[in-house]
């Protein structure tokens, strides 16, 4: 299991990212789509809005208040559905490596 620090350097590099491929949005989503109970909140948003508006910002408070981080069991977790959604350029590729560096991380 990873420390905080090393989950924190994928997260940064994961939103610079998006926001070099032009994925990360100047426009706040609804507080009613954050509202959502699916898994993640594919009835109110796109992946990539979820990536920006819920995951990151929870694993970021989860690091600056010393919580427990979640963990994947192996071969699950965010990369698949990152493989699903991202799927036709380069930066795409990125975001996926990431993502499975994030899970690699997280991995119980």
């Amino acid at each position: 299991m990873a420390g905080y620090e090393q989950v924190k350097a994928v997260l940064q590099s994961l939103q610079q990212t998006m926001h070099r491929s032009e994925y990360w949005s100047s426009v706040a989503i609804s507080a009613q789509a954050l509202q959502s109970q699916q898994p993640f909140c594919l009835d109110t948003m796109n992946f990539n809005q979820w990536l920006q508006f819920v995951c990151i910002p929870k694993m970021q408070t989860i690091i600056e208040t010393n919580q427990v981080l979640p963990t994947f069991v192996k071969g699950q977790g965010l990369g698949p559905m990152a493989s699903e959604f991202y799927k036709n350029t380069e930066a795409d590729r990125a975001i996926i490596a990431l993502i499975r560096q994030l899970d690699d991380l997280l991995q119980d």
